[in-house]
């Protein structure tokens, strides 16, 4: 006989059976404490049986391990409607972290305005702060007066990596979390270091955890997930590149020796500020050392992709592509590179900036084959689509009225269809206008057609009809 298979926790929810979902739920997360979906689950059965609070607790965590995640918003909102409820000590035991120590890295080069409000923010959230400083101005000054930082002078190599590979060899604790002078850490995400890195402190394979960087770029709020910026010591971890370093193992960063994590760790990053580029010279260092790697290592995508979005950067559109394709050619014999999605969105964008829609087509269609749920890639072949039937439509427009001028000048054996020019070129252009969104201009000419061919009123009536049927569901939508 065939064992009865067991309902899964998202059946038990579905059925209201929230105390058999929180104990299917409970098992998935002693299996396995890393999927987010899991704790969700226990989230939402704990709410349903009014334990607010330890509920709270799960879909925090199940945040923490997926901080894309879109359900945030609505559950916290309705959380504030659910009493706490009895403390749950073993809720609290499913939440226990082990204890790890954390240093925090941080490259300096006259970072004075910043420096102070980035080290404010780490107080708590690390055992120590590594500052590894080129500064010439009062960076270093302003550090030496906090006691967790220690201050390691390092002369500038032209090697981002390099700077960051010194300052591991003086850091003294289980994990590195790396921050940027221009950068500060969310309030709420302070113990949040910590609790990634417990999390993660005991996988099989080294875990590399991106953290949350919210960009702030000329009032506009841009977000990144890729930064990867927290990762154990001890376990052959090393920076590779010059510029946009890389974390990976002694081998290198393409290989699955290591495995990587988004997590809910915020930053705030104002340093990509035009004036902050323009003032640092930030893409002008950033290109002379994206030259130097793309020779010293031809066979990278990565620094043929970092080449290619700089130099966007800086206005060199033809150049820029030049390296976007290089990178996606390198990348045909790496195919643990990560970034061949970023290559196909800036090859689509550019060829949609210069309206050659067939090519940022095909680049669509090579990002949907790389990942077919990429949002970007379904995005812009939506845009890219409209923008060709605006093209087709104003053709067609062109083409009515350039059939209703060739009575006046067509003469031939074969006899045209004269209801061309009367009335049917008149309904076809007001039905353009209602496909393309102008449906007062639509109406307008349906109506003076009909005055002048009242034999038209069948096909007309109903076209008016839809036309007012259309306009009554926006109206009710909007209300």
């Amino acid at each position: 006989m065939m064992k009865k298979m067991e309902p899964s926790v998202s059946e038990l929810l579905k059925q209201k059976n929230y105390k058999e979902a929180e104990l299917a739920a409970k098992e998935r997360i002693r299996a396995n404490s890393l999927e987010a979906q899991n704790w969700v689950y226990l989230g939402e059965a704990l709410m349903h049986q009014g334990y607010g609070s330890a509920a709270t607790k799960a879909f925090y965590r199940a945040w923490l391990l997926d901080p894309e995640a879109t359900w945030v918003v609505p559950v916290i909102d309705a959380l504030k409607e659910i009493p706490a409820g009895d403390e749950r000590v073993d809720i609290e035991g499913l939440l226990h972290v082990r204890k790890v120590t954390v240093s925090a890295g941080i490259i300096t080069y006259n970072m004075e305005s910043t420096i102070e409000r980035c080290l404010d923010s780490l107080q708590g959230a690390v055992d120590e702060i590594i500052l590894i400083d080129c500064s010439t101005d009062r960076t270093a000054e302003i550090a030496s007066q906090y006691p967790n930082v220690t201050i390691v002078p390092f002369v500038w190599v032209d090697d981002f990596a390099a700077a960051r590979n010194e300052g591991l060899r003086h850091m003294n604790s289980d994990w590195v979390f790396w921050m940027d002078a221009d950068e500060h850490l969310v309030k709420e995400d302070v113990k949040a270091i910590r609790e990634a890195a417990g999390l993660y402190h005991k996988t099989a394979i080294p875990a590399i955890l991106c953290l949350w960087q919210i960009n702030s770029i000329q009032n506009h709020i841009k977000h990144n997930f890729s930064q990867a910026r927290l990762f154990p010591l001890g376990k052959g971890l090393k920076y590779w590149g010059r510029v946009h370093e890389q974390v990976g193992t002694q081998s290198g960063v393409y290989n699955l020796e290591a495995q990587r994590f988004k997590v809910k760790i915020r930053v705030l990053h104002d340093g990509y500020e035009p004036s902050v580029m323009k003032n640092k010279q930030k893409i002008e260092r950033n290109l002379k050392l994206l030259y130097r790697m793309v020779q010293e290592e031809p066979d990278n995508p990565a620094a043929w992709f970092y080449l290619g979005r700089d130099l966007l950067g800086a206005g060199k559109e033809l150049e820029a592509i030049e390296a976007l394709l290089e990178a996606e050619r390198r990348a045909l014999s790496q195919p643990l590179f990560g970034r061949l999605l970023d290559v196909y969105k800036y090859l689509m964008e550019i060829s949609y900036h210069r309206k050659e829609w067939e090519h940022a087509l095909m680049y669509g269609a090579k990002a949907l084959s790389h990942h077919p749920d990429f949002p970007d890639a379904h995005y812009m072949i939506a845009q890219i689509r409209m923008k060709q039937a605006d093209q087709l439509y104003t053709e067609a427009e062109a083409g009515m009225r350039r059939a209703r001028e060739a009575f006046h000048s067509f003469r031939h054996m074969v006899s045209p269809e004269h209801e061309i020019g009367e009335w049917k070129v008149d309904l076809a252009l007001a039905e353009i206008a209602q496909r393309a969104g102008k449906p007062s201009t639509a109406k307008a000419i349906y109506k003076q057609t009909l005055k002048q061919h009242p034999r038209t009123a069948g096909l007309i009536s109903k076209k008016l009809a839809a036309i007012d049927t259309e306009r009554k569901r926006l109206n009710q939508q909007s209300e």
